[in-house]
Order: structure tokens, then sequence, then C-alpha cells
């Protein structure tokens, strides 16, 4: 007898990819999942294009452009950013915003140190959970308005300071040449810290009360488990709130500088985002005026590339 050694196919599995170049048919549900995550995003992508897209082409286009009060304009090519270098108003600005960025730290310290003193139920903190938010509920413009009569040279301060014997101290905080600049950024810190106390105590809430506990029993102070355990479990929080500030520091306080200072006084505190408000709306000249925030946008997007750069890497990297 002949016993036949030929292979036995197997079945094809029902679960068996298909063939190279042919396409998976999409089952109905799939079909419908699509259709209504796409009628989901595609309001917010036509707001994004309208209302972002559409102005940044724009200025793009007005930027490469001659125009002077309310005439017509016509094409200058990099006129506008040649002049740019040539400008000393141009160059004081980005000076003045390189100042701002170099405070960065102080914008994501501060917020962290408030979060985990309220964390970890210091005496009155409800009271002071509910007291660091309430700067950000206020518009920019009234706080700018508020610290103005605050501090004026014979304003609160100013007599608080007179009154405990500190007079030397008593300047006048808006209009000195050094002194403006570092409290325009002072308001502003005040103004928008209680969103990243918000945003750190969200973080927290993540972090096991055992961990911060066993810290404490082992001997940890306060900034020993702030830097050694709080800041290694919070890599992601720290990087986003970082980034939020890098992109966010130099177009915040434009509300605050026009209430405060007008840019004043001199140059002192002259940033990119008002030289643009008074070069299209007061100088009128919309060309030069586009150029300046065609240059901030530019400046602004390698802050925050490298910002999110930054917050990827830390952002994936395990804790020790």
């Amino acid at each position: 007898m002949t016993i036949s050694t030929a292979p036995v196919s197997e079945p094809v599995a029902a679960d068996a990819p298909p063939a190279p170049g042919r396409r998976r048919a999409r089952r109905p549900g799939q079909a419908r999942e699509w259709w209504l995550g796409a009628a989901l995003v595609l309001p917010a992508l036509a707001l994004a294009v309208l209302f972002k897209l559409v102005p940044l082409a724009r200025g793009v286009l007005t930027s490469f452009e001659s125009s002077s009060g309310f005439g017509g304009s016509e094409f200058a090519g990099a006129d506008n950013y040649t002049r740019m270098f040539d400008d000393p108003m141009v160059r004081t600005s980005f000076r003045n915003a390189l100042l701002v960025v170099a405070t960065l730290p102080v914008w994501i310290v501060v917020p962290l140190v408030l979060a985990l003193l309220i964390h970890q139920r210091s005496p009155g903190w409800k009271f002071f959970r509910a007291v660091y938010f309430v700067p950000y509920t206020i518009a920019p413009i009234v706080v700018g308005i508020m610290f103005r009569q605050i501090l004026a040279p014979d304003g609160p301060l100013n007599a608080l300071l007179r009154g405990v014997g500190l007079q030397p101290l008593a300047i006048e905080w808006l209009n000195g040449r050094h002194s403006a600049l570092f409290s325009l950024v002072a308001v502003a810190l005040w103004s928008f810290f209680g969103l990243g106390v918000m945003t750190y105590l969200a973080g927290l809430a993540t972090i096991p009360e055992e961990t911060l506990e066993a810290a404490y029993l082992d001997g940890a102070g306060f900034w020993r488990r702030l830097f050694s355990v709080v800041v290694p479990m919070l890599r992601p929080t720290v990087a986003y709130w970082s980034v939020l500030c890098a992109s966010g520091v130099l177009i915040w306080l434009f509300p605050l500088i026009y209430a405060l200072t007008q840019g004043g006084p001199g140059d002192a505190t002259m940033l990119p985002e008002y030289l643009v408000f008074l070069t299209t709306f007061q100088f009128l000249d919309r060309g030069y005026g586009s150029a300046i925030g065609i240059a901030l946008f530019v400046f602004v997007a390698l802050l925050s590339i490298f910002s999110v750069r930054h917050m990827f890497t830390e952002g994936t990297r395990k804790p020790r």
C-alpha cells in the first residue's frame, strides 16, 4: 500500500490579515465613529483656520507691504525686516523680552511651592486655595489699573514701607528705569500664578499619599520632599506649565503694559507686543507693525519648540 506524503493544507484562520495590496473593508460601526469624530473636530479646525491661520497669513503678506496712514499700500519686499535691524526701539523691546524670559524659573517654582503647601494641609489651606486663584479671575486691565494706584509714589505700598521704617525702599516703582520692568513682571506674576497653583494641585492629586508620608517619616524636610519626591513624580505637569509660561509670558503682558506704564519710562518696559500696537494703530504703519509682529511670532515659536522638546524629554523620562 502506498501512503501519500503530500502536506495537508492547514485551515485559514478567520482573522488572518488580508493579502498585501488588499484593503480591509471598513465596518459600518467604524464608519459611523469616523464620521462622528470628523464632525466633532471640524468646527474646532474651522475656527483655528479662520482665527489663527488666516490672520497669520494676512500678517505675513502685510509685512511685505509699505503703508502709511489710511492710504493704500505697495509692495516693499524685505524692507520692513531690514529696517528692524537698524531700529533701536525694536532691539530694546526684544532685549526686554529676553529679560522677561529670564524670570521663567520664578513663574515655575513659586506656584509649585504654594501648591505643595496647600496639598499638605498647611494651616488655612482651604482659605489660601481659593485666595491664590482669585487674581487669575480678575481681568488683566483691571489688575493694571489697581496696581497703578498701589505702586504710585504716594500709594499704599510706599506708605506701608515708610510706616515700618523702610524709607529707602519707598521708590517710584513704575517710574524708575530699573524698577519699572521688575514691577511689571511682579504684577503679571501675581495675576497669573494662580493658574499654575491649580495646575500643580491637579498633578499633586495623582501622587499617592503614602509616598509623601513615607518621605516625611524618613525625616525628609519640606524642600527635600519637594525636589526629591514631588518634582520627579510631576515631571509632565512641571513641563506642561513651563511650556505654557514660556509661550505666554511674552503675549500676556499687553493689558498690563497699557494700564501701568505704556512702555515707559522711556523704553524701559517696551516689549514687542506693545511696540506692534504702537506702530500699527498709533503711527499707522501697518507693514512695519506686521513685520515686528511676525518677528515676535518667530521668537515665541522658537522658544515654544525648545520648551515642547524639553517637555517631551522630561515627560517620558522615568524617575529613578
